[in-house]
């Protein structure tokens, strides 16, 4: 899937449009009942907040988008579905996972190389290689287990470049045996993925599969969506991951050439950044009101549009606006996320931690160019 396959963002009809539209109108009604703030105010409030949030480095129409084609371009349960994501992550305390990064989760788990991403298939998207051999049920609590979870896919998303949308899945089930199946976290995955992070998926790959779990899988397919099961490839052989993935990109456990993983922790100029932003509560509430102003500059125009304003100045201006939302909140990644195990081994280039770090620390005012993954 990338932002040029019809219902994407490049390639969307009236229909589609028009759905696009509805949702909009719906969504900010939908927020202003929730906080009694209407209109482009509900960027104070705390579901305008999460929706941005979640909207990060995106087009806020792309986030939207996923909603609609996950539901069927169904409207009312596209609005439904991601008011109920704006409540997830903020009772399940998402920003504060993303604050804290790996310090919120447990490194002793991330270290077993359970997951983690490795290269790219050969359609661009991200490679999510799981090895449920290194996960062994009850080796930590659950709550651990779905913090992890959480964390890695909120990561794949800087992974993404467009205009592909979407990830692809390895599961490698060699090894596995009964310990290793921990239903409890398998559900959890599905349910976050298909309910949070919906058509996020372009396909899941599951290798070295022993056929003695055929009724474990019967019972872990009973809980995919139809269009998930879709995606589901078993791979048998070396040859056939090759028509998916260059396996160049993959490690040598996966028939690959490049090295196994291995979490490399955060170092000590990793810790003395992340305590001096933290401890720089000026330059993030500088940085959030910033924020909250693009968000509000984007909402004008974009209801603007949505009461049938379709001029050229006013696509002009909104595509203007998503650049200056984009802006602003790369400007507050600092503050609200941390640098990764992928930062560190360069396959996510995020400069504005170092800008903003240098700028705190030297009064460095250097620019440096925007933020670009892989």
């Amino acid at each position: 899937m990338t932002s040029n396959n019809p219902g994407h963002i490049n390639n969307l009809s009236r229909a589609h449009t028009n759905a696009l539209k509805q949702t909009w109108i719906g969504l900010i009604d939908a927020i202003s009942k929730e906080t009694s703030l209407q209109g482009k105010q509900i960027a104070d409030s705390v579901y305008g907040d999460e929706l941005f949030r979640a909207v990060g480095y995106d087009n806020p129409d792309v986030l939207v988008l996923r909603w609609l084609r996950s539901r069927k371009w169904n409207v009312n349960a596209s609005i439904n579905h991601i008011m109920e994501t704006l409540k997830w992550r903020h009772d399940w305390g998402v920003a504060e996972i993303l604050a804290n990064g790996e310090r919120a989760v447990s490194q002793e788990e991330i270290s077993t190389g359970k997951t983690y991403f490795m290269g790219r298939d050969r359609a661009g998207r991200p490679v999510c290689c799981i090895h449920p051999k290194e996960h062994i049920k009850g080796q930590f609590p659950h709550e651990f287990s779905e913090k992890l979870t959480v964390f890695c896919v909120e990561t794949y998303r800087k992974l993404l470049q467009p205009p592909i949308e979407a990830v692809t899945i390895i599961f490698d089930m060699g090894g596995c045996e009964t310990k290793n199946m921990d239903f409890h976290q398998i559900k959890f995955l599905i349910t976050v993925i298909d309910k949070y992070y919906p058509d996020s998926l372009g396909l899941i790959l599951v290798l070295n599969f022993p056929w003695i779990f055929n009724k474990s899988w019967m019972l872990v397919k009973s809980w995919l969506s139809p269009s998930v099961q879709k995606k589901v490839r078993f791979i048998r052989t070396a040859e056939e991951l090759s028509e998916v993935i260059d396996l160049s990109v993959l490690p040598k456990r996966l028939f690959g050439t490049q090295p196994d993983f291995k979490f490399i922790p955060p170092t000590a100029e990793d810790e003395a950044m992340f305590n001096a932003l933290r401890a720089d509560t000026k330059g993030k509430a500088i940085a959030e009101a910033a924020h909250r102003d693009a968000v509000r500059n984007y909402l004008s125009i974009t209801i603007q549009w949505l009461n049938g304003n379709e001029n050229r100045n006013i696509l002009l201006e909104r595509k203007k606006a998503r650049k200056q939302l984009r802006h602003a909140f790369e400007q507050l990644s600092p503050y609200i996320s941390t640098r990764t195990h992928y930062h560190r081994v360069g396959v996510i280039k995020e400069p504005i931690f170092q800008v903003a770090y240098d700028k705190l620390v030297h009064g460095n005012d250097k620019e440096e160019p925007s933020v670009t993954f892989f």
